[in-house]
């Protein structure tokens, strides 16, 4: 049988079972598996054995449930609750204040755990009940929320770019100093809509009344909640970006010096760090298993001649090779509300790296533009990850109609951000070349 009844076997499998509703891992690996037996019988199932078995021992891998366990350890140890009080005393008198230092909050966080769970979640508990007690407009905190928590996918140490840099053979290091000029450059992107939002229309995001502010030496001594998240940004980050440590190293020191912090501040014990090990394999579990049915089915895609069908009607459309990417990035934006990143990584980039290397485009530049679209299905509905976590923070009044309607603004600032590092591919390349001279 041609390649392309493949294309259409594949494509439907997947796609009927993604629509009643069965588990995107086991919905992968058994169309990849009837595809498979089709084509050569029970002889050739061993191929998608030898594929898993080799996801399995990728050296990257390592770092992931790390960085988790950091992550988990963060939302337990109190730190997001200290960083968040200190950066909302010093920034709560301007208009819009709280917000800002809710996105400052969520850089911060990002920067430690490298996945949006932490700081969708932290925020929510802690910024989300103080904005509304100020008289926030509530669509103005819910998106602040989860846009600020789906810059982990994109700041350093993002779980995602290691993933991506297994899948790709780039250097991870290489892709985590990428992401972090346009991570920051969201960010701030998220800050100036709010300052010119709370100054257009004051009575939606109102100052700190005077009462609750602080005196300037309060201020500084409340400071002290920054101390450890920045040194455990400095020891995950700077061990990297320096060159003192791979990307699994630092993830393991991270780990420590997460214990550490929850040492430090008196709440380690042996029922909580059972609690974060748990939490930890959990998240875990559900991404390699993810990972392995999207590896076995990219696996049979490309071995039954799918993916060459594919790339070549992508050739054959005469786009320009930026209108390739455009359309690249309209399907992710497409199955961004359906399925989640790790599925989307595995799908598309086996398919898409080789158009990529023959157009000439630099894959550390791609994964980064991959990472800041990604950002969008994390807030569009129904499948956006963000939406779900912050309605499982949210106070009961605070509908998922509430949730949806906040996150159009974000949404609009986070194309900005899509389009100018697809135009401006500097913004993704200059920290790598200054670091590491690719």
């Amino acid at each position: 049988m041609s390649p392309i009844f493949y294309l259409l076997l594949l494509s439907g499998l997947v796609i009927g079972g993604l629509l009643l509703g069965l588990p995107k891992s086991f919905t992968m690996a058994v169309s990849a598996l009837i595809a498979l037996f089709i084509y050569g019988g029970p002889g050739m199932i061993g191929m998608i054995v030898s594929n898993v078995f080799g996801g399995m021992t990728a050296l990257p891998l390592v770092a992931m449930p790390l960085f988790i366990f950091i992550a988990v350890a963060l939302e337990k140890s109190g730190l997001g609750e200290e960083l968040y009080e200190a950066l909302r005393h010093w920034m709560g008198p301007l208009p819009g204040g709280l917000a800002m230092a809710t996105v400052l909050a969520c850089t911060v966080i990002a920067a430690i755990s490298g996945v949006t769970t932490a700081g969708v979640v932290v925020m929510g508990v802690v910024a989300l009940p103080q904005m509304l007690r100020q008289g926030y407009d509530k669509s103005l905190c819910l998106g602040t929320i989860m846009a600020g928590g789906g810059l982990g996918i994109l700041i350093p140490p993002s779980v995602v770019f290691i993933l991506y840099g297994m899948i790709t053979g780039t250097s991870i290091g290489w892709l985590f100093a990428g992401g972090l000029v346009p991570g920051l450059m969201l960010a701030i992107f998220y800050i100036i809509y709010i300052a010119v939002r709370s100054y257009l229309q004051p009575q939606f995001a109102p100052p700190l009344p005077v009462e609750e502010r602080l005196s300037f030496k309060k201020k500084v001594v409340l400071t002290k909640g920054l101390i450890l998240p920045v040194s455990l940004i400095f020891v995950i980050l700077g061990s990297i970006i320096f060159g003192i440590a791979a990307p699994m190293e630092s993830a393991a020191v991270g780990a420590l010096g997460a214990i550490g912090c929850i040492a430090i501040k008196r709440k380690l014990s042996w029922s909580l760090l059972q609690e974060i090990c748990h939490r930890t394999l959990a998240v875990t579990s559900m991404v390699m298993w993810i990972i392995f049915g999207a590896m076995s089915f990219s696996a049979v895609f490309i071995a039954l001649g799918a993916s060459a069908v594919l790339e070549e009607w992508m050739l054959g459309l005469g786009l320009s090779p930026l209108g390739l990417i455009f359309i690249m990035m309209l399907s992710y934006i497409i199955l961004g509300c359906f399925v989640e990143e790790v599925t989307m990584l595995a799908l598309t980039i086996p398919i898409y790296l080789p158009i990529l290397l023959h157009l000439g485009f630099d894959p550390i530049w791609f994964g980064v533009l991959f990472m800041v679209n990604i950002q969008i299905g994390y807030l569009t509905p129904p499948f956006g990850y963000c939406l779900f976590y912050m309605k499982g923070v949210a106070p009961p009044e605070i509908t998922l109609g509430d949730i949806y309607r906040c996150i159009l603004p974000f949404i609009a600032l986070q194309w900005i951000g899509v389009l100018l590092v697809m135009f401006f591919p500097q913004l993704a390349l200059w920290l790598p070349q200054k670091l590491f001279g690719i």
